[in-house]
């Protein structure tokens, strides 16, 4: 096969958009892969604890979490939150609407984040066999008269 102008042309171009088209797939993959979006980010060591593997796992696995003005209990539902059953022990005096845009953010730090912010205690809760059954969250807020 001889090589003509117009097929170095095209071969040149293929090697320059190749590349590009898997660095397209990585962008819109469902899942992200490595570090969660803010690695630096301070947790405390007690948050969650647990050395039920599958729990910290689950926990430290970063998804994309992308939440815009939903209400804060609702936002247990969301899709990045499947997996666990939430049992609110104590709701919160407000429920005030929540907007959280992360490519890669862990679920821990997430519930972190929501912890903290909106004054909310998560515990672990485990069933007879020593598996996880549910997250407990109780409000730490306290309620005063007006």
């Amino acid at each position: 096969m001889k090589r003509t102008p117009l097929l170095t042309a095209t071969l040149s171009l293929l090697a320059f958009v190749l590349p590009s088209c898997d660095t397209m797939d990585k962008i819109f993959e469902p899942q992200p892969k490595g570090k969660a979006a803010d690695p630096l980010a301070v947790l405390p060591p007690d948050f969650l604890f647990t050395r039920y593997a599958p729990l910290n796992n689950w926990l430290d696995t970063p998804v994309r979490v992308q939440i815009m003005d939903t209400p804060l209990m609702d936002v247990f539902r969301h899709p990045a939150m499947r997996g666990l059953e939430y049992v609110v022990v104590k709701a919160p005096p407000t429920n005030p609407k929540i907007s959280i845009d992360k490519l890669a953010l862990t679920r821990r730090q997430l519930l972190w984040s929501l912890s903290h912010d909106h004054q909310l205690h998560m515990t672990p809760s485990y069933n007879a066999a020593g598996e996880i059954s549910c997250i407990e969250i109780r409000s730490r807020s306290v309620d005063l008269p007006n």
